[in-house]
């Protein structure tokens, strides 16, 4: 049954993926920069969704991860030299060597702490890249046209490629993932998640899944941040180790689209797009509309939109 289960997923994601693939040359460069916005939302709603949904940590910084990768990425390439299609790679390594101290400074750290603990440590970071000297300081610096074009002499190349870059990396999350929950740390994984200490009772070691959650994290978080800086080409403290946009909207996504399932970041992404774009021009009214509809799920179906449509599904086929 598992078995079967993750080869429709794998199935479907492959055909998402390949549709989604032949989309650039159908459409326009804002369509092109909406879905690939899209596409990182999804993968970094993922991310946070394996840490908070699969594994019970609980981060509100995970921008820092984000913002890591984007100025490693500019440093790479504008200071060191190094090829953009080099750095993007290596932006992986780099964050999961970051999220070892991250994580070894944290897991010192329990529940409320740990969420607050993380936060703080972004915001740190937010500051000090603010004084790192050659990287722009509060106002940030822009990449080099040499780098803006190694990706595209013209705008509609470069949308298509930084396009193809963003849907690969979040349709390779989304089947790690899959492949995660399939092996024999997804069934310690569920075991955490349903009663950690019981886990620990029957063998789980519960610090080494979590410190491989951690750094999976980091690792592809970094990568992100570097293709949200291809997307902005700039990078700066503020825009960089955004909260709002790489944290809190992130949480958002994953609570309304259900916690804990796979498909919960995609549909809390899609609810997300369409409320952002009919409502943004209303102002603080967004917000509290955003905010409203967290805590009625939350009060009303904590499953969320996943949640929603399989109690759906269910009883259509229990009707049938």
């Amino acid at each position: 049954m598992e078995r079967n289960h993750f080869l429709i997923q794998l199935f479907f994601l492959l055909v998402v993926a390949g549709v989604f693939g032949v989309l650039p040359l159908f459409v326009d460069n804002g369509t092109m920069r909406f879905l690939t916005d899209f596409f990182l939302l999804i993968g970094i709603a993922q991310l946070w969704n394996l840490l908070a949904g699969f594994g019970g940590i609980v981060s509100i910084g995970q921008h820092l991860f984000l913002g890591a990768g984007a100025y490693a990425f500019f440093a790479m390439t504008s200071i060191l030299g190094i090829h953009p299609y080099v750095s993007l790679p290596l932006a992986i390594p780099f964050g999961a060597a970051l999220a070892v101290p991250v994580y070894a400074i944290l897991s010192r750290l329990k529940l409320a702490y740990f969420a607050i603990g993380s936060w703080v440590l972004a915001e740190v970071m937010l500051l000090l890249a603010g004084k790192i000297p050659g990287f722009g300081g509060g106002s940030g610096v822009s990449l080099s046209p040499s780098i803006v074009k190694t990706f595209g002499t013209s705008i509609g190349d470069r949308m298509s490629n930084i396009y193809w870059l963003a849907l690969g990396i979040t349709v390779f999350i989304i089947l790690l993932i899959i492949i995660l929950l399939q092996s024999r740390h997804g069934l310690a994984l569920k075991a955490m998640r349903d009663n950690e200490t019981a886990a620990m009772a029957v063998g789980v070691n519960t610090v080494f899944v979590k410190v491989l959650l951690f750094l999976i994290s980091g690792a592809f978080l970094s990568l992100l941040g570097a293709v949200g800086t291809l997307l902005r080409l700039r990078i700066s403290p503020a825009a960089s180790f955004n909260i709002t946009d790489g944290t809190i909207f992130i949480i958002f996504i994953v609570v309304v689209g259900g916690i804990g399932r796979v498909i919960g970041p995609v549909l809390g992404a899609i609810i997300f797009l369409v409320l952002r774009e009919t409502l943004s021009a209303y102002g603080p009214i967004y917000m509290i509309i955003l905010g409203g509809l967290a805590i009625a799920t939350m009060l009303i179906e904590p499953k969320g939109a996943a949640g929603l449509f399989g109690r759906i599904s269910k009883k259509i086929r229990n009707a049938g």
